[in-house]
């Protein structure tokens, strides 16, 4: 039976209108934060989710809380009202695949500073200690980000199988657009906060989409 993967990319970021990469780490824009709440307003498996692993970038965790604050339990965004809602992780293998600083990430004490509502105690973190570095498991060669794709899918495939049967067995992926192509083949690309929902199955770390939904 194929699971229900929502892949989304992240909102407008202040590096995007005049593709600035020199940016380190960049929020999202006035713009990025209502495409993101339109994303929330628009997302029609609010109810079936139960993971949301996003990139830990600023833009990709501030998209993950304006555009699933219907989703998200209320323990990660205290505006949201959902009990027992969507469990947040914030996995590495999802940040962007360059070491421009726009692709950077900012050190761990940075975004607890940011995101002091963030239950940083127990939330779960998948993040290699070189993180934010683009070093090591991060590296921006091309042999590199193949494998950290390959590690994403078959993360994604064990955390469907940890929510395999449950009310809420749906997963989403916040990410960057550059990274995507390591982890999901599909025709087109995304916009800002574009979220496309697939029926997927996988096969010895390989993820095959079965159907767009």
């Amino acid at each position: 039976m194929p699971f229900r993967l929502h892949v989304v990319r992240h909102a407008e970021g202040t590096h995007n209108p005049k593709h600035d990469t020199t940016i380190l780490d960049p929020p999202l824009t006035v713009t990025g934060v209502e495409q993101s709440k339109q994303l929330d307003h628009d997302f029609r498996f609010k109810n079936t989710v139960g993971i949301i692993i996003t990139s830990p970038l600023r833009r990709t965790v501030q998209t993950t809380l304006h555009g699933f604050s219907s989703t998200l339990d209320t323990r990660y965004y205290k505006k949201s009202c959902v009990v027992d809602g969507a469990r947040l992780i914030l996995g590495a293998d999802a940040q962007a695949h360059s070491a421009r600083p726009c692709d950077t990430g900012s050190e761990i004490s940075v975004l607890k500073d940011e995101f002091v509502e963030l239950p940083w105690g127990e939330l779960k973190m998948e993040l290699d200690p070189v993180f934010p570095a683009k070093t090591g498991l991060y590296a921006p060669d091309m042999e590199t980000l193949i494998a950290r794709g390959e590690r994403l899918r078959r993360g994604l495939e064990a955390q469907f199988v940890s929510i395999e049967g449950s009310d809420r067995p749906d997963l989403v992926l916040v990410m960057h657009g550059g990274m995507m192509r390591f982890v999901i083949v599909q025709d087109g690309g995304f916009g800002p906060a574009q979220c496309r929902s697939f029926e997927v199955s996988f096969d010895d770390g390989k993820l095959i989409v079965e159907r767009e939904i």
